[in-house]
Formats: C-alpha cells, sequence, structure tokens
C-alpha cells in the first residue's frame, strides 16, 4: 500500500493578542432654554371650537 506524504500546508503560529484602547465615549452635553412657545400651544384649546374638529368628533362618535 502507498502511503500519503505529508501535509505541504502547516497552520500559521497564532499572533499573540494585543490590547486595543478602548477611547472614552465622548459625551455632549445640551442645555435646554425654556419654551413660553410651546406652553402657549399647550394651553391653547381653540381648536375644540372649531366646526371641522366638532364635525369629525361627531363622525367618530367621540363625545362633545
Amino acid at each position: 500500500m502507498h502511503m500519503a506524504s505529508k501535509w505541504p500546508f502547516t497552520k500559521k503560529p497564532a499572533e499573540p493578542r494585543q490590547a486595543v484602547e478602548v477611547d472614552k465615549r465622548k459625551i455632549v452635553e445640551y442645555e435646554r432654554k425654556p419654551d413660553d412657545e410651546s406652553k402657549e400651544k399647550m394651553a391653547d384649546r381653540s381648536h375644540l371650537e372649531n366646526k371641522s374638529f366638532k364635525d369629525a368628533m361627531d363622525l367618530l362618535g367621540g363625545d362633545s
């Protein structure tokens, strides 16, 4: 019987692992300015008196 020759390819030696430095994430802070305009918009309930709003609520069966 014929014997197979030695495998011609060899496994590469493992390279030593190098520690990867992790960059600290930059934290961005934002300052929120007081917004009186949005408070006014939230307080404005004039859209509830709008005819198209009332018609839509009647169509959907909303109690108003």
